[in-house]
């Protein structure tokens, strides 16, 4: 099952963002496709909190178009919710421990450790996720215009 990184779906979503055309026909296509995809609620939630802030370049998306996006996804009848579960927090620790990751590579790890435990593909353009593909990591890494 694919689960997006935050990055992917706000590129997909804002048309101001660099090669937006890309990640949103990528993000499509998946969505389209007969196949179950999930949606991390640490992605939802991350995503409503990055395009919501005052700060965002250009500035932010309203909450209820956020929220929409969001929603859409959601509705999706082969959208599955995936959430942290009970090896969550020991995994998350394990990545951090192994990798000696602090500062926004917890995070990194956080995301990383729920697409281990449910057994998805991480698609994302952060290449640092790469560092977790030895301890399970499925990824799919997202650059434009490589072919």
């Amino acid at each position: 099952m694919t689960l997006f990184d935050v990055n992917v779906l706000i590129y997909a979503h804002r048309e101001d963002q660099v090669s937006h055309d890309y990640y949103r026909e990528h993000v499509e296509g998946l969505v389209n496709a007969s196949g179950a995809f999930g949606l991390s609620t640490l992605v939802a939630v991350g995503f409503v909190r990055i395009v919501t802030h005052p700060g965002f370049p250009n500035g932010p998306t309203p909450l209820s178009q956020a929220l929409a996006v969001i929603d859409a996804l959601a509705s999706l009848n082969h959208c599955h919710w995936i959430a942290p579960g009970r090896r969550h927090w020991e995994l998350t620790s394990q990545l951090c421990r192994k990798l000696e990751c602090t500062g926004k590579a917890v995070a990194d790890a956080q995301h990383a450790a729920v697409a281990i435990e449910h057994a998805c593909r991480w698609v994302t353009r952060d290449r640092d996720f790469r560092r977790f593909t030895a301890d399970g990591l499925k990824l799919e890494l997202l650059e434009p215009g490589s072919a």
